[in-house]
């Protein structure tokens, strides 16, 4: 199983500044703080961005369903954006919606700091056996 503490400390994380945070129902989000350089031309949140909270936040649910000698990437996502962000915080919360042997599917949901639904996704994960290399710094 990977780390909470291993994705946040990898490169990219740390590229769109994304954290996580602990929800009142214990649930685990992953978090981004909007700024001007994960801004596209029109002022907006780049949909990558977006998607990545989105991959981001499904393979921490599914991640903390995996045992110790096992691990999980994305192979397919789907994304729905309902409205566009321009400044704030972003909050995507994941969870399994069925795990199989090899293949996990998950679904999540970004909001922004009003709560409005920014956009909705569903992501097929393939589990793989360790060891497989965490880059962390």
């Amino acid at each position: 199983m990977v780390r909470i503490a291993d994705l946040e400390s990898g490169p990219y994380w740390k590229l769109v500044n994304m954290t996580t945070e602990t929800a009142p129902d214990g649930e685990i989000l992953a978090v981004l703080k909007v700024t001007d350089e994960l801004l596209q031309v029109y002022g907006n949140v780049h949909g990558g961005v977006i998607a990545a909270l989105m991959d981001s936040c499904i393979a921490i649910a599914l991640n903390q369903q995996l045992g110790p000698s096992k691990g999980a990437t994305t192979v397919e996502m789907k994304l729905n954006y309902l409205r566009p962000v321009s400044k704030g915080i972003l909050k995507g919360q994941g969870r399994v919606i069925q795990m199989g042997r090899r293949i996990l599917v998950g679904q999540g949901e970004i909001r922004d700091e009003e709560d409005n639904l920014v956009a909705i996704g569903t992501a097929t994960f393939v589990i793989i056996d360790k060891p497989f290399n965490l880059r962390t710094s």
